[in-house]
């Protein structure tokens, strides 16, 4: 803390009791907020009328009864739609035409708020009039763009351009007719590319458009993500295999036959028996390994999948724990699991470094003829802290193989404290005039109990989040371990996927 001199209005306490603790004054010196209705004169004596409408216009959202600003309002508004208007016709003239839209819009806001306030005429036809031509023209330079795109196969640009025609004017002539064909299209060329992944998710979009919710397409869809679970299915994964399966049934009821989605839901699940523990010389507590035991199973749950349980590492939680099935690096599938996990802490260690040093001022200010200075001593002292572990997965479908997996964490915080203030006082007698000094140095041990108070408190919290930070490392390496599952690649192509609802297969 440097030296604190007075705010503007002269607000400062007074903190400082004798030899007892150290005064510190509050900067009150934050510049009030501007008067809007001064920034209204302003912008309007330089000739901008919408921004001094929006700046009257505020006066009156906070108070509704002054008639200062609603006069000021009155007399700029007709004055502040014009502008708006001028502008749209400038950036329409350099084909700005999103710009010029939006300047209109600015101008009906300023309107509608007019109107409530029951200030001045009801221009809504001229300013609707004006905005409908805008978005026609735009309308209509959109349409180009879109109808060029798509021939171009730019697939994506024709969408976002018929999109934004649909915003700008719902369903203007088949619009969305139009973004569904486009989406089909681009589903089409994706099964040509043999991207079947991405032509189910064209054909999905295609059935979602609004007012054309295509049986067609969302079956079409369906077809191809059932193919893409099957096929992963077939190769052991399991958990890949059931989002398509899944997703397939969404977009048509009755896609997936139940025996397969229910193949796919057993063989994708398993289970980890988990335990946490501390070696005895470690130096972690029983709260604390109470702590890192529930942020462990805090951040698993967090970052699990639906597929994976945690069980306890009683002979009961056994129960009901299988395997499951994956694909192997081979091609081949593979069976894994359940698992058995110890996550183990076997140290945790603090190190106090060297403290530094500095030398600090205040000096309040009474309001009276005393002027006080405080000098004191800041310590800062560095404290580092490792925890080490290890997280040990044991598969016991493989003849117990077990992956043990080292964990360790290094983090630094400070303690800081104060000492040795000394005061140094000069005082004016009010009658007299005469001035006279005063020094005082806290003799007190204070600063040695505050000290140890600080650094107290610099071990527990880095104690504590070391901890926490173990927990969430432990719980990630375990995670990565159990409950990941290679990607396969997806077919270039899928037997019996007709191309349309109905008819020859894709290939």
């Amino acid at each position: 803390m440097n030296t604190i001199h007075g705010t503007k209005q002269g607000l400062c306490i007074l903190a400082i009791l004798a030899l007892s603790f150290l005064g510190v004054c509050y900067d009150a010196g934050a510049n009030a907020a501007d008067d809007p209705f001064k920034n209204g004169a302003r912008h309007e004596k330089e000739g901008q009328f919408f921004q001094a409408a929006e700046s009257y216009a505020r006066v009156l959202r906070l108070k509704p009864g002054d008639q200062k600003a609603r006069t000021a309002l009155a007399r700029v508004g007709d004055r502040a739609i014009a502008e708006k208007l001028s502008i749209a016709t400038a950036l329409e003239a350099e084909l700005k035409l999103d710009e010029a839209v939006a300047a209109i819009e600015s101008a009906r806001r300023l309107q509608d708020q007019m109107l409530s306030l029951k200030i001045g005429p009801d221009q809504h036809g001229m300013i609707d009039s004006r905005r409908e031509q805008l978005v026609m023209r735009r309308v209509e330079t959109l349409l180009a763009e879109a109808d060029r795109a798509q021939a171009d196969g730019l697939w994506s640009a024709a969408v976002a351009h018929l999109q934004q025609i649909d915003a700008l004017v719902p369903d203007f002539n088949d619009t969305r007719k139009r973004l569904h064909d486009v989406w089909v299209a681009w589903g089409e060329t994706n099964l040509g590319e043999g991207r079947l992944r991405a032509a189910a998710e064209r054909f999905d979009q295609a059935s979602r458009v609004p007012g054309w919710l295509s049986g067609s397409s969302a079956s079409r869809a369906a077809t191809i993500r059932a193919g893409l679970g099957s096929s992963e299915l077939a190769r052991g994964a399991c958990r890949g295999a059931l989002v398509d399966l899944r997703a397939a049934e969404r977009l048509a009821p009755g896609s997936v036959q139940p025996d397969v989605l229910n193949q796919a839901t057993e063989c994708a699940g398993t289970c980890v028996q988990l335990k946490v523990v501390a070696d005895p010389e470690s130096g972690l507590g029983d709260g604390q390994l109470d702590l890192l035991g529930a942020e462990v199973r805090k951040q698993i749950g967090a970052g699990a999948s639906e597929f994976l349980q945690i069980r306890g590492s009683g002979a009961n939680d056994a129960r009901g724990c299988t395997s499951r099935t994956m694909p192997g690096m081979d091609g081949q599938t593979m069976v894994v699991g359940p698992y058995q996990s110890a996550i183990r802490v076997t140290a945790i260690s603090m190190f106090r470094q060297t403290a530094s040093s500095s030398t600090h001022q205040t000096r309040p200010q009474t309001g009276g003829p005393v002027d006080m200075v405080v000098t004191y001593e800041e310590y800062q002292e560095p404290f580092v802290g490792t925890i080490s572990g290890w997280v040990i997965v044991t598969d016991r479908g493989s003849s117990g193989l077990s992956v043990p997996l080292p964990v360790k964490i290094t983090r630094q915080t400070l303690a800081r404290w104060q000492r040795n203030p000394i005061s140094s006082a000069t005082v004016t007698d009010q009658y007299s005039g005469r001035t006279s000094s005063v020094v005082m140095i806290d003799g007190s041990n204070r600063g040695r109990a505050q000290a140890e108070e600080e650094r107290r408190r610099a071990r527990a919290g880095l104690t504590e989040t070391l901890i926490l930070d173990f927990a969430a490392e432990a719980a990630r390496l375990l995670l990565a371990t159990v409950d990941v599952e290679p990607a396969v690649p997806d077919p270039t192509a899928l037997p019996n996927v007709p191309a349309s609802g109905a008819g020859p297969s894709l290939r």
